[in-house]
Parts: structure tokens; sequence; C-alpha cells
């Protein structure tokens, strides 16, 4: 069974002269990924620094490890607790490694200064969030998802039991997000180190957590599951607006959205696009169909892959496979009822591996089907399948009949031609 890492009992907390969090009770067992969601202003970021004991509670009682978190020192909290700023002030030209070594503060020797043991730990952090080859280059020069990723190595370096983040990645673009979010997992999962996440994305949440902390007007409304917690009905009273959760039958991950989404891309042209992307190749490929007017499908994605962000933030339907994982049999039957749906059915300039190989079958059963097919050109240079298969398999789509692409305006002046040559892909 594992251990209680931080308890909240009827707990009440705020500022002066102003209350926030109102009778709040939970616990958060080692080991658990917890995200905090709610609307602006209900009390995310409070519940975090009474958590962290920068804000002490009116009444009630927070443990962290057991212990009353008032009457820990500052020293022990350091060594129990990593919080993950949204951004590190750096106002003098440190080093990464100096970065990454003002987490072990709390552990030196009384004279300040770190030992073999220290600098070990220090190390290993950045080798895990993979930023050992920047430990000379100043702070200030790095991106910000670099600049996040050795946020998360000082706050590994310190050996907490917990990481608490306060939306400290929502300022990154999709790519550095789904970096420091897959390290976050990895932390979690190989580390057993708990986290606690404050997030807007809803569906992002349901992804990554085990469990939702749903706050609203500053008393946690519902705890549980993705599943559980996740309700419609629910998250529309919280929100103040009409959401609904759309549940993907092969995956299980939960999609939230606006009850208006399916009006936001109406379709115009009465045609579907069916893309295979991944690897970011996607994004501006779904962008530019929807602009023109087409009705978009993608899949099969990997979860946490930027055109799988990207196909959630549009509203796409997608089919999704666990992260990091060959495609499946179910997943693939799913992205291939999408494809007998669509008319035209586009290859992005997705890289090729064994993992995502049998996304070139939907290719080859749309082309017998008597379906169009568009595929990116410069095969050769992002097949890493054995045999380079990807650029034999396409050779062969190519042969008979499946069309090559360079750029968008090339892809978009093809679909145009397309509409002329096929009316009876009208549906």
């Amino acid at each position: 069974m594992n251990k209680t890492v931080l308890t909240f009992e009827s707990v009440s907390s705020g500022y002066k002269h102003r209350p926030v969090l109102y009778d709040i009770t939970f616990s958060v067992a080692e080991g658990e990924f917890i995200s905090l969601i709610g609307p602006n202003g209900c009390g995310k970021s409070t519940l975090l620094k009474t958590a962290s004991a920068l804000i002490h509670p009116a009444s009630g009682t927070v443990t962290l490890f057991g212990q009353d978190v008032k009457k820990l020192k500052p020293v022990q909290r350091a060594a129990m607790i990593g919080v993950v700023p949204q951004k590190i002030e750096s106002p003098m030209a440190f080093s990464v490694g100096q970065i990454v070594m003002n987490g072990r503060i709390s552990s030196m020797n009384r004279w300040g200064s770190p030992g073999a043991r220290d600098y070990d730990i220090a190390e290993r952090a950045m080798i895990y969030t993979d930023v050992l080859d920047l430990r000379d280059r100043y702070f200030t020069e790095l991106s910000g998802g670099e600049q996040q990723r050795v946020a998360l190595a000082m706050v590994l370096a310190q050996e907490p039991g917990i990481i608490m983040l306060d939306e400290s990645i929502s300022h990154l673009d999709i790519n550095h997000r789904q970096e420091v979010l897959q390290i976050l997992m990895n932390i979690n999962r190989e580390k057993r180190i708990t986290v606690l996440f404050v997030s807007h994305d809803l569906s992002l949440s349901a992804e990554i957590s085990d469990r939702l902390l749903l706050l609203s007007d500053g008393r946690l409304v519902a705890s549980g599951t993705p599943c559980e917690v996740l309700q419609a009905e629910q998250l529309s009273r919280v929100y103040n607006c009409s959401l609904q959760v759309l549940q993907d039958p092969y995956t299980g991950s939960l999609q939230v959205s606006s009850a208006m989404s399916s009006r936001r891309h109406p379709n115009p042209l009465n045609r579907i696009v069916h893309v295979i992307a991944g690897g970011g190749s996607g994004i501006e490929l779904y962008r530019r169909l929807l602009l023109a007017g087409y009705g978009v499908t993608t899949g099969v994605l990997n979860r946490l892959d930027s055109d799988a962000e990207a196909a959630r933030a549009l509203n796409l339907h997608a089919v999704l496979e666990e992260p990091f994982s060959p495609i499946g049999a179910e997943p693939l039957d799913a992205a291939r009822s999408l494809m007998h749906k669509a008319d035209y059915l586009v290859l992005g300039r997705v890289p090729f591996g064994p993992g995502n190989l049998v996304n070139l079958q939907l290719a080859e059963e749309a082309l017998a089907k008597k379906k169009p097919v568009f595929i990116a050109d410069g095969m050769n240079e992002r097949d890493y399948s054995p045999g380079k298969t990807a650029v034999l398999k396409t050779g062969e789509l190519h042969a008979r009949g499946a069309q090559r692409w360079g750029t968008l305006n090339d892809l978009m002046a093809l679909l145009a031609k397309a509409e002329k040559q096929f009316p009876e892909n009208n549906h």
C-alpha cells in the first residue's frame, strides 16, 4: 500500500483579509500524478502555496509525509517538496550547471559547498532531463523549453518526494510542452515521485493524470479519476459554459471541448481528407486544409505527439495510440474506418520507423477503393524503417497512381484538380 505524501484536512486558506480556499479535504498517495483543474481564480495556485507552506492555513491542517507542514523548517521542506517555477529569474550570468546545483543547497554540508555526492546527483538530474550538454551554457541564452528542462533538473536534484507545478509549461509551444511533460511523466513513473500539476487543459489533464481535483470558487467539488470528474454537466456548471466530453471508443481517451465545437469547421466543400501525420508534420497541414473548407480526420498518431496535440486543439477526429508505442490493430482499424469515410488521403512529411509503418496500409487500401492519395515527397530522407521499407511501399503506391506533392500550395492545387476529376466522391 502506498504511503500518504500530502493531506489537507478541513483546510481554509487565503491572503490577508481575503479568504480563497474553504474547507478543503483530500489526500495524495506516493507516486500519484494529480492535476488541479478549475476556472481562473478558483484557488489552484493558492492550494499549491498552502501545500508548500508559502501560505499558512487559517484553519485545518496540512501534513507532508505525516508531519504538520507549519512545523517543518525551510530546509526540511526543501528536501521534501520541489516546486517548478513558471520562470526562473537569473539576474546574474549563471551557467546551467550552477542553476541545477542550486537544487542541492538544502543538502549541502554546513559550509555550503557541494561534495562529490552533490555533483553526482546534479549530473544525473541533468542527464535525466537531457540538459547535460548545456551545463556550461549561460541559462539566459537558452530557449523557453530548454530553460524549463533545466528547472526540472534543478528540482530533481533536490531529490524531493513531491513535485509541484503551477502552470509551469502553459507558455511553451506544443513541441516543448510535450517534451517537458514526457520528462515529468517519466520522473513520476520511474522514480515514483508524486506530481501535483496545475493545468487549464482538461483533455491533457485526463490523458496524463491518475486523478483530478476540480476546484470551483475555492471549494473542492470533485476528486477522482478523469472519467469520474470530467462529466459534461458538472464541467459546464463549474466553467459556466456549455461543454461536451467525448471518449475515444478504442483508446478510452477523453476529449473536452465546447458544445458548439461541432460547428467550428463547417466543411463547406463537403469533402473529407484523412491525413497520415506525426512528428509535427501535420500541424500546418491540418490548418491549411481546414481553412480551405475541407473536413479533416487524422491517425493513427501517438498520444503526446505534437500532431496529436494540434488535432485536439483543432477538435479533429483523431485516432490515437499510446505514447512511444507501435501502432496496434485496434487503433489501425479505427483509422481505417475514418479513411473509408474520407474522400481523399494525404500522407504528410511524417518520419517512418517500425512502429508506424502500418499507417501505409491505409494508403494502400484507399487506392484500392479508388480514392485519390497524395504523398509528400522526400520519403528517402525520413525513412528510418529496416531496409527502407517505407520508400519501397510508397514507390509501389506511386506506381498504382498515388500523386506526389512538394509544397502545401502544390497539394491544394492537386486537391482542387481532384475535385473536378472525381465528382463521384461528393458526399
